[in-house]
């Protein structure tokens, strides 16, 4: 039987005596907005090589009540290696959903950490100044950054709510064509069926196990059986249909939302605009951001997976359809 290596994660507040040390720092944060599976990981990896930006990484997410002791002593590296050989003994390379890398440096959404201290992946009432102190030990424990660099998906339709509590907030949208969001979106679900999610039950776990996310491990389990009883060819046809009312759904969201956003508080790029050419999509947000701009951008690498799943041949222009009438 394999040993597997105690991750050690904290189950105190052990950085409670040191808060008031940071509370001056200034809340900047910069926003990645977007449907999931739009392509807000490469943007974020785009920006995070461009601008002096701190991050939220695995570390980040999962030392959170450490993170400024390990600092004063040196010893982020200690509790990094350790997060490694964890997931290297529970068998955990990559996201398993979309084969991302994962290590203890690999960025991550902060709704995970919402969901953990508050109960809910969205910025609100509840968990605003929570967030606000996640911006300010990222800025403390991250040597030479100006602005903290958050991405979300389940936050898309939620900027104006977030720009109030945030004034300085800066906000840069990414778009792609639904059926490429769609597609995506079912190739992920589809992996998301194929066997565990431990990398995924971690992000979810609170201190308490499964019954941390009990509903979700039920349906997780419910969908397996589904899929088993009639087979992967139809759990795809019948995946098809709901995730495209979603995107659909998502993509109106995304707009109106974007239409209603200040000029000086938010931008836009394209997906297809940042594949071909990333440098020149920094440059567009260079101002925006008001940020200098760094010249790492030579070690972004560009990655496309283009296989169109079968059962989206020729559905493109029903997935616009349903655009449209969730629009009207």
């Amino acid at each position: 039987m394999t040993c597997i290596t105690e991750p050690n994660f904290p189950s105190t507040n052990e950085d409670a005596s040191k808060l008031a040390t940071i509370r001056t720092l200034p809340v900047r944060p910069v926003f990645i907005m977007g449907l999931h599976r739009s392509g807000t990981t490469f943007l974020y990896d785009c920006i995070a090589k461009s601008f002096p930006v701190a991050h939220l990484s695995l570390y980040h997410l999962l030392y959170f009540d450490r993170l400024l002791v390990n600092k004063e002593h040196g010893s982020e590296q200690q509790d990094k290696d350790l997060l490694n050989r964890y997931f290297t003994d529970k068998g955990i390379s990559d996201r398993n959903i979309d084969g991302t890398h994962i290590n203890a440096d690999a960025v991550e959404e902060y709704g995970f950490l919402l969901r953990k201290k508050s109960g809910s992946f969205k910025i609100n009432d509840h968990n605003a100044d929570f967030f606000a102190l996640l911006c300010q030990k990222l800025l403390a424990v991250q040597d030479e950054t100006m602005a903290v660099l958050m991405k979300n998906p389940w936050d898309t339709g939620n900027a104006k709510r977030i720009l109030s509590y945030y004034p300085d907030a800066r906000f840069i949208y990414i778009s792609r064509e639904p059926i490429a969001v769609l597609n995506s979106m079912l190739n992920a679900f589809l992996s998301y069926l194929e066997g565990p999610q431990d990398y995924l039950e971690i992000l979810l776990n609170d201190g308490n196990g499964r019954s941390s996310y009990r509903s979700g491990y039920i349906l997780w389990m419910v969908l397996r059986g589904v899929r088993k009883l009639v087979g992967p060819k139809i759990t795809a046809r019948l995946a098809r249909g709901l995730l495209a009312k979603n995107v659909a759904q998502q993509v109106t969201s995304y707009r109106k939302e974007l239409s209603e956003m200040p000029a000086n508080r938010a931008i836009e790029v394209e997906y297809s605009a940042l594949i071909n050419n990333p440098s020149a999509v920094m440059k567009t947000i260079a101002p925006l951001v008001n940020l200098p701009l760094g010249n790492k951008q030579r070690n972004i690498k560009v990655t496309q997976r283009k296989n169109l799943n079968p059962v989206l041949m020729n559905y493109e222009e029903k997935l616009n359809q349903l655009v449209d009438t969730a629009a009207s």
